[in-house]
């Protein structure tokens, strides 16, 4: 999710580590304002959901089918449990006047929705976060007026935001340190050919970069410790591995062997014991994330990689993404898809399971088009 595959780009040889210190970004290039409209596609791959046909692509023979995961067998998605859970989830839901994804939040069984974008709201809101005593959510939007998305900071009553940063290129995928004075974040700079890993200050000072290989680096987020964070990295079209690093961005470590499958948007369980994440190894490999033949399910691990399990088994045409934990660690929310046909249109809503795949239930009252869950850290 991670992302989607980003726009093809001619091989650029392999990038120098940078010294890990603060640096001023040049100015807008002229065509990034293209890169980025493309770029912010990835992160809103469902609107292929409701289009009257998705176009399946070609699977690439990218080597041997992964070994089986050990583990306790599947739970059953389709069994309807009754909703319920601590805490709030925030989720993204695209605003059918504008065109543009909002930001809500709701209940885990679906009372007191939140719009917390005004209706007529042109600009794109994505990639939220909450601060660790759940008061305000991190998010990258838009919303500056130009094509580049930024990092941006909000009360979770859509009151007080503030830019966090504001920069050539485009910033994602924010995640809030647990001691509240961080933001961990991706980013495309205009002078980049890949995704990166960076750090900020709350205030917007003393922005690093932490990871930057030649790898497309994306969808950060902090241990619960604060002194690691996961993400997902990969080479272009070749799939995606989940990693650990420390909280400086030394010691990067993969927990996965893709084999050219994919493993994305990993998400820590509260204890830090374990990672929940999306993947698609129990398929053929494929390079393209958005073909219906690239099936995911939510898949965990112990925070070293060990005990991997399959936690969900969904049916052809669906795909279960984005994982994110209840605070008491019992449940885990995901985006829930079945894909368009030229018999049938997609839909998307957000369920919620516990953590060994069983009793599974929709978010009930959740308009169709929810994707992007985040559940509140504190009940």
């Amino acid at each position: 999710m991670g992302f989607a595959r980003a726009p093809r780009r001619k091989r650029h040889p392999r990038h120098r580590r940078r010294n890990q210190q603060s640096r001023k970004r040049p100015g807008q290039i002229d065509d990034k304002r293209s890169q980025m409209h493309q770029s912010r596609t990835q992160w809103y791959y469902t609107r292929r959901i409701f289009a009257s046909v998705l176009c399946i692509l070609a699977l690439s023979a990218c080597g041997n089918t992964p070994p089986d995961i050990t583990g306790p067998a599947p739970g059953e998605p389709g069994a309807e449990a009754i909703p319920g859970g601590p805490g709030q989830i925030a989720y993204l839901k695209q605003n059918l006047q504008t065109g543009s994804f909002h930001l809500h939040i709701v209940d885990p069984d679906g009372k007191n929705p939140i719009n917390l974008n005004p209706i007529d709201d042109l600009a794109e809101y994505t990639g939220q976060s909450w601060s660790s005593d759940g008061k305000q959510l991190a998010f990258a939007s838009n919303r500056s007026g130009n094509a580049n998305f930024n990092i941006f900071v909000m009360n979770t009553d859509g009151s007080n935001i503030r830019s966090v940063v504001e920069d050539s290129g485009g910033d994602f995928a924010s995640s809030w340190s647990p001691d509240g004075q961080k933001i961990l974040f991706q980013a495309w700079r205009s002078d980049e050919t890949t995704w990166d890993i960076y750090v900020v200050n709350i205030n917007g000072s003393d922005e690093r970069v932490l990871i930057n290989t030649d790898m497309e680096e994306q969808l950060p987020v902090w241990s619960p410790d604060g002194t690691k964070f996961a993400y997902q990295a990969g080479h272009r079209g070749r799939g995606t591995d989940i990693y650990i690093a420390n909280a400086d961005g030394t010691g990067a470590m993969r927990l996965t062997d893709g084999n050219g499958t994919l493993h994305a948007a990993p998400a820590w369980s509260p204890d830090g014991t374990q990672i929940a994440f999306e993947s698609n190894r129990h398929q053929p490999p494929s390079t393209d994330t958005r073909t219906p033949l690239a099936q995911y399910e939510i898949y965990v691990m112990n925070r070293d990689g060990s005990n991997m399990r399959r936690l969900t088994s969904s049916q052809p045409l669906e795909a279960l993404r984005k994982p994110t934990w209840s605070p008491d660690g019992k449940q885990i929310a995901f985006e829930f898809h079945t894909y368009a046909t030229d018999l049938l249109p997609g839909f998307s809503t957000i369920k919620v399971m516990n953590i060994d795949g069983s009793n599974t239930y929709s978010i009930p009252g959740l308009p169709p088009g929810a994707i992007f869950p985040r559940w509140s850290p504190v009940p």
